[in-house]
């Protein structure tokens, strides 16, 4: 295997040469033992893991063509994980100030671009300590990480995080959270105004730290530069912030840790200490790094620029170097200095932003060390949308950075839509974005921001509230799968009691609203610009799950074949889904992809006929997707597709033909295998008096396009017409079946059936259903307030002959009439029905025999019932609720009826807060935890109380 990785370097570096004159052969691959690793590297999985020698001389030359200032960027290349070279563009971006660098010009640090792909980026710092590197890619591939095997080794390590194979040492951020009520306000414009902000940066460090980087000042500071260096990357992305050492921090690295001035209580000490040394308005930010037990503490939540607060922060580590010290402790305690609150949700600390399912993934989250909750080893190296959002917030009021115009443009993103989906179904939400700078490598982020407590054991389908998904990492794909689609693929849609490194994916089996957030990164260097924007999804209880059923065996069809797709249609069809068509995708690789669109807009109504393509395939999937909604299911079982001699491509199978017009039906002769006889076109089963014509008549060669024309369509009378296309050679005939529904300029009146004309105590959400001879396309219907129609309350168009309106009112008599419309045209609206709506009696119920008790010991459940005698369909249900309780988040509440619909108003919500005195009530806002009540108000409930509208009140 060694002999293998050295030669394809070797090939590498030859191609390299000849371009490069032999610039790149610094880098060689090589073998460690894994004893010579330092102690944070020993946890790495040894197959996610390479190793490089580096001639530092010839590096060291390269760069000093920067640093001397000959030239503003140079080649330099990297090994990727392959043991490829990769060539970057490399400029200097300092961390050091100009100061500091004059008098340690042997510490640096350098940004690149990939050459030849753009979406590749490394950051990178140089010190007689070595390189350590940090590499980014979008590409959906993990970022990766180099550096030296050990203090003593001349060997490089490159790595990824998702390399460590076990939880992190136990860490504790001790920073006292801090609830900051704009956090309830979900919309933000981000980092999108077109500053670079650079916040002066002090760090100190304690004689230990110092010490086990070497012993001397500059050993700190190469460490510190390093650790600065990779947390400029993710403040530079994801903030647009720059943090600069300050010119006198030499004057805080303490080499012995008897004389430092650090001893038990360190948010003090290094808040007086930089005042003292480096002084009050010197500094922007302070912080001390510390060897000793891992945890942190950043003293206040949005401390940047506060006098006596910016520098009470210290990050501490048995082994403070690497990225694991880097951004899992130093970034997450920066994070709370410039406003940010943890986004874990294991606990609540009732800030409004703790949306990450259990430990979180993102740097504010504490990934690996929450024992049991963790979603995976170690955090990633991004911020989630409300961290940069409380950041972001922060900042503007934090007046103390040097703002610095830059003409790099934030993403615009395309707005997005709000979408009703059946529940235990799996979506997909799209985004779309643009940037007016040439060159910006585009990322998107979609991440639930649904605040609440989610341990792994209440993670899972029936969660009410809280994270269904974890955040991922942003990619240059714009669309995410809920789940992701693998999982998909497997029929895995839910999980509970989620293990660590799992998915931490579920939909959702009960009724909920999810709302997500869309963070697009712009990923410019010298000041990144990034755009959200946010969608809410309705779960309804009362469709769902949608699922396709045909293709449920490994079957094996012919290219070019008609099948039949089969479906649940499980009332996505009618409110409050309401997708009346579906779009049907086809996959050539197990559902890694769905490329090809075998149908779109067809009617959801569980089956529609789609023509196979040529493509030939062992592992063919069906999709099935919700016209211009986000659901979407696949088929159970791969299935086969065998190569055809002859595939007759048509775009569609269903065709409308108006009178007296002549139709012409394009479609493309293919052929496959070396096919190369002759074919002659021809239909049967055409009525008579129809005309069928081919244009050409024959054909031998691929892809050749032909025209069928119908003609003397007034020779039939309207109606469905299928007729067989057939391609005839010597040794093979393909047979197509197509649909002509021929329209004539006729529309007889539509007759309006239920409910029978001048009805009266019809409920609010009734069936209105019709009937006509003739075939249309669908029917427009208008309900209104008067006979004359001016005064219109509901207009649609639907394509089944039924309808449920949303939103009458009581007592009330509505006019409802329908329109006929074919793509051939429309007819008029027909004579129209009333009906008048049945009288609403509010009644005021009351439970009995309470107060009741909660005990105080194991998970008991408290019922208390109100009984109903009156007969009468529910409208309307408002629920008051007034419950003494310590620790609301002990707590699921949730309204029974009869029939046994559930719906949840409160489920483990508000923390350590006590006590409910609130009314709930569909058409308030969505309850915020604050103060005494906990809940209080009319506030609207995590379920919809609408679910209860129609079913009977007794009982």
């Amino acid at each position: 295997m060694t002999t293998k990785l050295r030669l394809v370097l070797s090939i590498t570096m030859l191609f390299a040469c000849f371009y490069v004159a032999g610039q790149t052969q610094y880098w060689q691959s090589t073998q460690v033992q894994n004893a010579l690793l330092s102690s944070d590297l020993k946890g790495l999985e040894e197959e996610k893991i390479r190793f490089f020698s580096l001639q530092e001389s010839i590096l060291d030359r390269e760069l000093k063509k920067i640093t001397s200032n000959r030239i503003d960027q140079t080649l330099v290349y990297f090994p990727d994980d392959k043991g490829q070279l990769i060539a970057f563009q490399v400029e200097e971006t300092p961390v050091f100030s100009s100061e500091l660098t004059a008098r340690y010009p042997q510490i640096r640090s350098f940004t690149g671009i990939g050459i030849n792909d753009k979406t590749k980026r490394v950051r990178f710092s140089v010190s007689p300590k070595g390189i350590e590197a940090m590499f980014v890619s979008h590409d959906g591939n993990q970022n990766r990480f180099l550096q030296k095997v050990s203090p003593q080794s001349n060997a490089y390590i490159l790595y990824d995080r998702k390399g460590y194979s076990g939880e992190m040492e136990k860490f504790l951020c001790e920073t006292e959270d801090k609830r900051i009520a704009a956090a309830q306000s979900r919309t933000a414009k981000l980092v999108d105004d077109q500053r670079l902000r650079k916040y002066r940066i002090a760090v100190s460090a304690t004689g230990e730290y110092t010490q086990f980087h070497g012993g001397t000042v500059t050993d700190a500071l190469a460490a510190i530069n390093a650790t600065l260096t990779r947390v400029n990357e993710v403040f530079n992305t994801d903030l647009g912030i720059e943090l600069e050492l300050v010119a006198n921090n030499d004057l805080v690295i303490y080499t012995d840790p008897d004389t430092d001035p650090y001893q038990t209580n360190l948010n003090t000490e290094v808040q007086t200490t930089l005042n003292n040394v480096i002084g009050d308005l010197n500094y922007d930010v302070g912080h001390l790094f510390q060897e000793d037990v891992n945890g942190g503490n950043a003293g206040f939540i949005g401390a940047v620029c506060q006098t006596n607060q910016k520098g009470s922060a210290y990050s501490s580590s048995t082994n403070p170097q690497g990225d694991i010290f880097d951004l899992d402790y130093v970034a997450h305690e920066l994070g709370h200095q410039f406003g940010a609150n943890h986004t874990w949700s294991f606990d609540s600390e009732g800030t409004g932003v703790q949306a990450e399912p259990a430990s979180g993934s993102t740097i504010m989250g504490y990934a690996g060390i929450v024992q049991g909750n963790n979603v995976q080893n170690n955090g990633d190296d991004y911020f989630h949308y409300y961290s940069i959002k409380q950041i972001s917030e922060y900042v503007l009021t934090a007046t103390c950075a040097v703002e610095t115009v830059i003409t790099n443009s934030p993403p615009i993103i395309t707005t997005l839509d709000d979408y009703t989906i059946p529940k235990g179904t799996a979506f997909v939400l799209p985004g779309q974005a643009s940037d007016p700078d040439t060159g910006d490598v585009l990322t998107y982020s979609w991440e639930q921001i649904d605040d609440g407590v989610v341990t792994t054991e209440t993670f899972g389908p029936q969660n009410a509230s809280g994270a269904n998904f974890r955040s991922l990492p942003p990619t240059i794909d714009s669309a995410r799968y809920f789940p992701r689609l693998s999982r998909v693929i497997q029929g895995d849609l839910t999980q509970t009691n989620p293990a660590i490194n799992s998915a931490w994916e579920t939909v959702s089996e009960i009724e909920r609203d999810l709302n997500f957030a869309l963070t697009v990164r712009d990923n410019a260097t010298g000041g990144g610009q990034v755009s959200s924007d946010i969608l809410n999804v309705r779960v309804s209880n009362v469709s769902g799950p949608f699922v396709v059923n045909s293709q449920a065996a490994s079957e094996t069809y012919s290219a070019g074949t008609i099948q039949t797709i089969s479906w649940d249609v499980a009332g996505t069809d009618a409110p409050p889904v309401n997708a009346q068509f579906v779009d049907i995708f086809l996959s050539l690789d197990g559902g890694v992809t769905f490329p090809i669109q075998l149908e779109e807009k067809a009617a959801n109504d569980g089956s529609h006929d789609v023509l196979l393509p040529g493509n030939a395939t062992t592992t063919a999937r069906i999709m099935v997707k919700g016209y211009r909604n986000v659901f979407f299911a696949v088929n159970s079982t791969d299935f086969i597709i065998e190569e055809s001699p002859i595939v007759l491509q048509f775009d569609d199978l269903d065709f409308d033909v108006c009178q007296p017009v002549d139709k012409v039906i394009p479609f493309v002769y293919e052929t496959y295998g070396g096919f190369i006889e002759e074919v002659v076109f021809s239909a049967t089963g055409v009525p008579p008096g129809i005309g069928v014509s081919f244009l050409p008549g024959t054909a031998t060669d691929n892809n050749t396009p032909v025209d069928m024309t119908i003609s003397n369509t007034t020779a039939v009378s309207e109606g469905v017409y299928p007729i067989q296309v057939l391609a005839t050679a010597p040794s093979f005939t393909r047979e197509v079946t197509i649909v002509l529904t021929i329209f004539d300029t006729d529309f007889p009146e539509v007759s309006l059936v239920t409910p029978a004309n001048s009805s009266t105590d019809i409920p609010l959400r009734p069936i209105l259903s019709w009937d006509t001879p003739a075939i249309n396309n669908s029917y427009q219907i208008e309900i209104a307030t008067d006979a004359a129609f001016t005064s219109v309350i509901e207009s649609t168009t639907v394509i089944f002959k039924n309808y449920t309106p949303e939103n009458l009112e009581p007592e009330t008599t509505y006019y409802w009439r329908i329109k006929p419309v074919t793509n051939c045209g429309e007819g008029v609206f027909g004579s129209a029905f009333s009906f008048t709506t049945v009288p609403v009696n509010c009644k005021m119920k009351s439970a009995q025999g309470l107060p009741l008790s909660i005990s105080s010991t194991g998970t008991p459940t408290v019922q208390s019932s109100i009984i109903v005698v009156d007969d009468l369909p529910v409208s309307d249900i408002n629920v008051s609720l007034n419950i003494e309780h310590s620790f609301l988040s002990d707590l699921i509440i949730s309204l029974i009826s009869p029939s046994g619909t559930e719906v949840i108003l409160v489920s483990n919500s508000c923390s350590q807060l006590e006590n409910i005195n609130a009314v709930f009530d569909d058409s308030a806002s969505p309850f915020v935890c604050n103060g005494n009540p906990g809940i209080t108000g009319t506030v609207k409930p995590l379920g919809s109380l609408s679910s209860f509208n129609g079913e009977s009140s007794f009982g």
